[in-house]
């Protein structure tokens, strides 16, 4: 770690590992698993997590071409799988590097056939049918005649289908199973019209966890190898039927305190004044805001780490910097180290701590850390 930084994130390499290997000793030998990389590997950094994954893995996931396009400047070459969308403009640029397409419209499967022919390659892709979900994705009753329209197309190849389930986290999964049902009718159906379909894949952490009837060919692993429980739900119900699956977050944040200062009872705290000492207070400084990701929701809510105890958010957290109550942290000075994820001591601060106190879910706290703040692989 450069001393100079402060702030940085630190990725546990062998914490990667261990959750991968949990997820591959969890689905067994005939069922692949992606690790979902997207959105910069939730948080966690595109390049360095593909770097981590790739030598154990077959695929990649991310959201978009970009992505994809990004990997391969960066000598990632594992077989990479496109979630959601893609720019036309950049089509050409992907054909014949091995990367796999989503399709569920009749316009998006022209451009990638266009661009397959201009290439003089096929490129494979992966139909998407909505089996009630209701974001992309073809319906599922329209979907053979759809594969029929496509399969006409030159340049492109139908390899596989896939789909994505609503509710997959709930501790009740009564609609996960009707959408894992309304799927498999539609694998079926495609395959009994004589397509040939060399990957099927639904699950997601959730589902891969708790739900083994969801999983087909290949798992999509997304939160879940950051070692981040989809939702207590999944956590309660999955601890319920097996033991020895261990998650192990993946992510530290780290900072320095830049400012101490000592301020008089009754001084008002930061924007809006809302909050006033109640007694002679050692304040912190901390150069992190919501510009990095820090959710605004924690003021006056969150906590850090210093010195291994709990020092609590005095006021608004600001763009780039937060006031902190380290009145009963001793010896605390400009320079040392402050935790806003992971733990000091016996002290642990993890993301659905901070999720549960600014009302969202652990993805969103870890996905929106800027990502122009350095991460460091240790």
């Amino acid at each position: 770690m450069d001393n100079k930084l402060l702030s940085w994130i630190e990725i546990d390499k062998s914490a990667l590992l261990n959750n991968l290997t949990a997820f591959k000793k969890l689905v067994g030998s005939k069922v692949e698993v992606m690790p979902i990389i997207k959105s910069n590997a939730y948080g966690h950094g595109l390049i360095e997590v593909a770097k981590i994954f790739a030598p154990k893995s077959n695929w990649l996931g991310v959201v978009n071409l970009d992505e994809a396009l990004l990997l391969r400047k960066n000598r990632i070459n594992n077989k990479i799988f496109v979630l959601s969308y893609f720019d036309e403009k950049k089509l050409s640029s992907a054909a014949g590097k091995n990367i796999v397409f989503p399709v569920y419209t009749l316009e998006m499967a022209k451009m990638i056939s266009l661009a397959g022919l201009k290439a003089r390659k096929r490129i494979p892709v992966h139909i998407k049918i909505d089996v009630g979900t209701s974001r992309i994705g073809v319906l599922s009753n329209e979907a053979v005649n759809f594969a029929k329209k496509i399969k006409k197309l030159p340049g492109l190849e139908i390899q596989g289908a896939f789909s994505h389930l609503a509710d997959s986290e709930n501790f009740d999964q009564s609609y996960t199973n009707k959408q894992i049902k309304t799927f498999q009718e539609a694998i079926r159906t495609l395959e009994e019209n004589g397509f040939n379909l060399r990957y099927k894949h639904l699950a997601c952490s959730a589902s891969t966890i708790i739900n083994p009837r969801s999983r087909f060919d290949l798992v999509r692993v997304g939160i879940g190898l950051y070692g981040l429980w989809p939702s207590k739900g999944a956590k309660d119900l999955f601890k319920r039927h097996l033991n020895g699956f261990k998650l192990i977050p993946a992510l530290s944040w780290h900072t320095k305190v830049i400012q101490i200062k000592s301020i008089p009872e009754r001084t008002n705290i930061g924007y809006g004044c809302t909050y006033k000492t109640k007694r002679l207070t050692k304040l912190a400084i901390l150069p992190i805001g919501y510009w990095d990701g820090y959710d605004r929701k924690l003021s006056n809510k969150g906590e850090v780490l210093i010195s291994g105890k709990r020092a609590k958010i005095l006021g608004r957290v600001c763009m780039n910097m937060m006031m902190i109550d380290a009145t009963d942290i001793p010896g605390v000075r400009a320079g040392d180290r402050a935790m806003l994820i992971g733990g000091q001591g016996r002290e642990y601060i993890s993301a659905e701590e901070l999720a549960e106190k600014a009302e969202t879910i652990n993805y969103e706290i870890v996905t929106r850390i800027n990502p122009l703040i350095p991460r460091i692989v240790v």
